[in-house]
């Protein structure tokens, strides 16, 4: 067996990501990582390349580095939700729906993600420069199916209003789009560009 070669002895790496997705939204899906910037190969509609495996038609393969193609590390995959999560799911909608002490705390559970993105849970990805960032946030708030799904923060700048911390620029991204856990719990992804270096 051949293992990974790592550029650091000690190095250890972000494989993957996994997120599932409410029946018919894969293509706002994959709109949604387009405008991150990422590339996205749907083994259901492109091309695909001769080392795709044979169990990858569900997914959605997101290469974080659109030049890559590594169909392995540093990768995300995004597949429509298993019918048991779905289930389940609705039964918790029709729940919040009926309920409205627990759809107050649903509420303000989620407002949690606008007041303090930073600490809520999140994916965070590394971008290269600031200016790819606010290019990224530009492409959500413009698409007009996205936006509807979206909650965008500021780009918090060091030293500026909301900012934590000096060493790194941070945009986030919350949605109901994809979750790698409950997708009426939503998903927020940071988009982060480290400034103090490697």
């Amino acid at each position: 067996m051949t293992e990974r070669p790592l550029t650091h002895p000690t190095a250890r790496m972000l494989n993957h990501v996994e997120f599932a997705y409410a029946p018919g939204d894969r293509l706002l899906v994959r709109g949604l990582f387009e405008a991150l910037g990422f590339r996205v190969l749907d083994p259901q509609t492109d091309p695909l390349p001769e080392n795709l495996g044979p169990a990858a038609a569900p997914y959605l393969i997101v290469f974080l580095d659109p030049d890559s193609e590594d169909l392995i590390d540093n990768v995300m995959y995004a597949s429509e939700v298993g019918d048991a999560q779905w289930r389940f799911e609705s039964s918790l909608r029709e729940h919040l729906a009926a309920d409205t002490d627990f759809a107050d705390r649903h509420a303000a559970y989620r407002a949690e993600y606008a007041q303090r993105p930073q600490a809520m849970m999140h994916v965070g990805v590394g971008y290269p420069n600031a200016e790819e960032v606010r290019a990224a946030m530009k492409r959500l708030a413009a698409s007009p199916e996205l936006s509807k799904r979206l909650e965008l923060s500021e780009v918090f700048e060091p030293g500026g209003p909301g900012s934590v911390d000096d060493r790194v620029i941070q945009a986030f991204v919350y949605t109901d789009l994809i979750s790698v856990g409950l997708l009426c719990g939503g998903q927020q992804i940071e988009l982060q560009v480290r400034l103090d270096g490697a």
